[in-house]
């Protein structure tokens, strides 16, 4: 017995010739004298190394069960045993296999029988294991003996693997969740410090900004660098204020409470690019939003998504003379429903498609178009929440369109990733 294989089978049997055809049949002489080359051609029994079984031989049901503890206790348990069902004065083979399968459980075993001692029914009601039982009627077929043989001892070793790795598995299982644990605890963690410092930081960078102002009013109209020096400090002032409201929205984004309902986000699209035409009068734009844009989600959040794919449509089309932005669905399915947002700006390299979904990574020169770099990290998380996702499509020069998808139907609550996929 090997630790991939068990070719140990018991024969539980009073009557001694038997014992004498299985070891014929299975045991060390394979070429005996009453099965020889010419008998097993004639049988079609097919060759085999003399040591393929190692066959044991009890003669009642309490000596075979001694012989099943003894095996087990010393890690060499038997893989199959064959069962006579009449043992006189003994236990009878149905007594003796409930009887096995309390010392062994994983023992296979196969009833031999002459007689109908007991209907099938009456036998699977007693044993009630029926994975591991078959019958088979006396006198034997070499080959269906034979067969049985090989496929128990063979399904007894696939069986044992199959327990082992289980418990590998649930091995792995148990420190999978150990480690999601500490790394979700290490994660509130980041998202409690990220939050806290935001906070901390709205404080001073107000004061810098506000001080910076009364001093440039201070100095009015005075030559020099010290104006254009505070004009730098002013922008990056406010450049920090983005970026912590911008942390503060994701770590709100991880943190909130879904409560979806069905939307219309069309009305929301229509909303914003008028607030964005108030805001740049001369601009000359051509906004197009397709009716009936329905999703299931958290209005606010969804609010907030729509906002920033909108707003990076309208930021990297401002150089084109005439700026065009379609808003729209590009499928509906059962499960899904996809939209987009489409623009003629500057677009971008697909090469370099990978960089737009990092926290502050950014494609273009912030004096080109000016940024935080986490408009779409907020969406994609927003996304994520919903159980949808967001990605793009661009050319360099011929503008970009950015897909996201979300379930039709209410999604299954969905953990936020630590990892977004955005640019802006």
């Amino acid at each position: 017995m090997t630790r991939d294989s068990n070719n140990r089978i018991l024969l539980i049997d009073d009557t001694r010739s038997i014992h004498e055809d299985f070891r014929k049949i299975l045991g060390t002489q394979c070429a005996g004298p009453d099965f020889g080359p010419t008998d097993m051609a004639l049988f079609d029994i097919p060759p085999r190394p003399a040591s393929e079984f190692e066959l044991v031989s009890a003669y009642q049901g309490r000596e075979g069960l001694a012989f099943v503890k003894e095996a087990a206790e010393a890690g060499m348990p038997f893989a199959m045993a064959f069962v006579d069902m009449r043992m006189p004065p003994g236990w009878d083979g149905l007594e003796t296999v409930q009887r096995l399968w309390e010392a062994d459980p994983r023992l296979q075993v196969v009833i031999c029988t002459a007689y109908s001692d007991h209907p099938w029914e009456e036998v699977l009601e007693r044993l009630d294991v029926q994975d591991r039982l078959l019958i088979v009627k006396k006198p034997f077929d070499i080959i269906e003996v034979s067969q049985l043989a090989r496929a128990l001892t063979a399904k007894w070793s696939l069986a044992r693997r199959a327990d082992e790795q289980k418990k590998e598995l649930e091995v792995l299982v148990e420190h999978l969740r150990a480690s999601e644990s500490a790394l979700r605890y290490k994660s509130q963690e980041l998202e409690g410090f990220a939050n806290s410092v935001s906070h901390d930081l709205q404080s001073p960078l107000a004061t810098i900004g506000s001080f910076a102002g009364l001093l440039q009013s201070e100095l009015g109209d005075c030559s020099g660098n010290a104006l254009h020096y505070l004009d730098r400090i002013r922008a990056g002032t406010m450049l920090g204020q983005k970026l912590v409201d911008g942390l503060l929205t994701l770590t709100h984004i991880a943190r909130a409470e879904l409560q979806l309902e069905p939307l219309d986000i069309a009305p929301m699209v229509r909303q914003l690019t008028l607030d964005l035409q108030d805001a740049s009068p001369d601009r000359k734009a051509v906004v197009t939003v397709q009716p009936g844009l329905r999703v299931h989600g958290d209005a606010r959040l969804m609010r907030i998504a729509i906002r920033n794919l909108v707003e990076n449509a309208w930021k990297f089309s401002s150089r084109r003379e005439a700026t065009l932005i379609e808003i729209g669905m590009a499928l509906e399915t059962c499960e899904q429903s996809t939209f987009f947002v489409r623009d003629n700006g500057c677009g971008f390299d697909m090469a370099d498609a990978d960089q737009l979904f990092h926290n502050f990574h950014r494609l273009h020169a912030h004096h080109d178009f000016p940024g935080t770099g986490v408009g779409l990290v907020t969406v994609s998380r927003i996304m994520a929440r919903h159980g949808g996702r967001v990605w793009a499509d661009s050319v360099a020069g011929e503008g970009s369109t950015f897909y996201f998808s979300l379930p039709t139907h209410e999604p299954a609550p969905a953990v936020a990733p630590r990892q977004a996929q955005a640019q802006t």
